[in-house]
This record gives structure tokens, sequence and C-alpha cells, in this order.
């Protein structure tokens, strides 16, 4: 009797797409918890990146930490620091010198976050500048977990100013619900507005979604599709996490097979993306919320279309023009 090997990648097509990933990205929060090693191993395969929080790499001893970082790496892990150090580094002048650290440490990435409040041009491009020059990349973070988010044009501002400046994809930080001023459902609606209108104006591919629950997770899992890019899932719930990307869940469960098995160019996979949180929407629309050519929308409904992803519907209030919806 064969017991090696997983079952789920027996019983189900396409699972999951192996690493290096360019969409389904997860990362993994490391509170540097001994214990959290011990299903890294069977996790490892779902986990993209690690981040390890708060001042961490400040107060552990340097070679323990090193071990652990190639640990990760030896399986296919890269590891990042969390946004709250390097607001300690602004605020203290020692930006340089804790960037240093980090390369010392072999860290592949650093978090820059709203958390170290409004900094200035110039600082983030000393920080991007640095961060290359010592073979790290940077993500820059939006949002905070206790608070809603600005509107939906400040934030594509701000995106969009990462992006330029060559930030490695941009992290929004979705607010716990509840949190802020006003809370409950007005809150919620609002929070989603401003990240479907995001995630409209840049695509899901650049772009990862931090939240703090799990039920959090699940939701963008439903919302955006099993290939969203997520943080935040504790390293020890990286397992649950991809349950829900497969649908094997209570809450996903039904969830359409992941989209990774469709080989694609970027602008039909982001049409496909608008079909799926806007259906049914038509072809004008599409066109305006895509900012593609006509054409080019076109092209990227026949393939969705062909390849069984999205049907053609007829539109009730007017026979001659056609909708677009999830199969």
């Amino acid at each position: 009797m064969r017991l090696s090997g997983r079952l789920v990648d027996e019983i189900l097509e396409a699972a999951r797409e192996g690493k290096p990933r360019e969409n389904g990205i997860t990362i993994a929060s490391d509170s540097l918890n001994s214990s959290d090693l011990g299903l890294l191993e069977q996790s490892a395969d779902y986990i993209d990146i690690v981040k390890i929080g708060l001042s961490l790499p400040l107060m552990v001893e340097r070679s323990w930490l090193l071990e652990r970082v190639h640990h990760y790496h030896d399986l296919g892990v890269k590891v990042m620091s969390g946004g709250t150090l390097v607001e300690v580094a602004v605020q203290k002048g020692i930006v340089p010198q804790v960037l240093d650290g980090l390369g010392e440490l072999e860290f592949d990435l650093v978090e820059v976050s709203e958390l170290a409040g409004e900094l200035s041009l110039q600082t983030k491009q000393m920080i991007a500048s640095k961060a290359s020059e010592l073979s790290m990349e940077w993500v820059y973070e939006v949002g905070r977990r206790d608070r809603p988010l600005v509107s939906a044009g400040e934030t594509i501002s701000k995106i969009q100013e990462a992006l330029n400046l060559k930030s490695h994809r941009v992290i929004i930080k979705v607010p716990k619900v509840g949190t802020g001023a006003g809370g409950g459902d007005t809150q919620r609606e609002g929070t989603w507005d401003v990240l479907n209108e995001v995630a409209g104006t840049f695509g899901p591919p650049s772009l990862i979604f931090e939240a703090q629950e799990m039920r959090q997770l699940s939701v963008l899992v439903l919302e955006f599709g099993p290939t969203v890019n997520l943080a935040g899932v504790p390293l020890n719930e990286a397992l649950v996490l991809e349950m829900h990307r497969l649908g094997l869940t209570v809450e996903t469960l039904g969830l359409s097979r992941p989209l990774q098995s469709f080989e694609g160019p970027p602008a039909v996979k982001f049409v496909y993306h608008l079909v799926r949180t806007e259906h049914p929407i038509d072809q004008a629309t599409l066109c305006l919320r895509s900012g593609l050519p006509r054409r080019t929308v076109q092209a990227a409904l026949s393939t969705l279309v062909e390849s069984r992803l999205v049907r053609e519907v007829s539109d009730s209030s007017d026979l001659r023009r056609r909708s677009y919806t999830m199969r």
C-alpha cells in the first residue's frame, strides 16, 4: 500500500501550482515560536514568504535567526521583515544600519508601512535604493488594521507611487470589521467598495491583501478567487488557508477551481477577475473598468468563453446586448 505523497494531489486536478508563483502568493507571519516549525515541512509548499514582524529581528541572537532564515530558504520560502521595524528605524534615524543588518541576515524583502507616518518621497527612494543595493526587494503597505481604509482615490494614489518606486507588490491591510468610526455594515460595505475599485484599477496580481482573521482571509478568497495574494496568516494556519483556496472548507465549498491551470496573458486574467467580482457585466463596462482597448477585451472574453470559465448570456433588459457571468 503506497502512502507517500499528499492525498489531495491524487484526487484533485492541479491542486496547486508550484513555486515560484506569480499568483496565489501566501505570506505567513512568524512570531519566532519554535513550535511553529513542526508543521513547516508540511505547509512549506503553500507558503511563499514568511514575515518576521515587529522589531523581532533586532531582539534575538543573530546566529540563531540566520539559522532560521536558512531553514526557510532550504524549503523555498523567502523571508521578509515587518513594517514596524522600518518605523522604528525612521524614528530613530538608523535606517541604513537596520537595512545593513537585514542584508547580513539574508532577508529577501523589507516591508515599509504607513505606520511609519507620511514618509517623504525622498525617504522612500532612499529605502528602495538601499534595499536594492543589498539585493533585497521592498514592499509598501497601505492601510491600518485599527481604522477604515481611506478613499479609493487616495489609496490608488499611494499604490501607484509605490509601484512607480518599484515596490515588489503593494500590501493592503484590511481593517477588522467594526473598527474605526462608524463600524458595522456601512464600514464593511465601504471597505469592500474601496478594495474592489483598487483591484479593478491595478489587477489583483499587483496587490497582496493582509487580514488578521482567518474568516476575513476566507472572504477574500471568495471575493477575488483562489489565486488572490494573501498575507497575515499565522504560520501554523497556512494549511487552513490552503484548504480555503482549494474549496475544501464549509466557507469555500463549491469555489471554482484555481485559475492557475489556465494559461493566458495578464489581460485575460484581469478580465476574468472583473467578470468574477462584478458578474453579470457587459463588454462596455468591462472596457471602462479595465481601461483595456475594446479589441483586447473582446479577445479575452472569447478566450474565457472557449475555456468554459465564463459564459455569455442575454441581457434581460435588452436581448440584443450580451453580458458575461461565471459558469
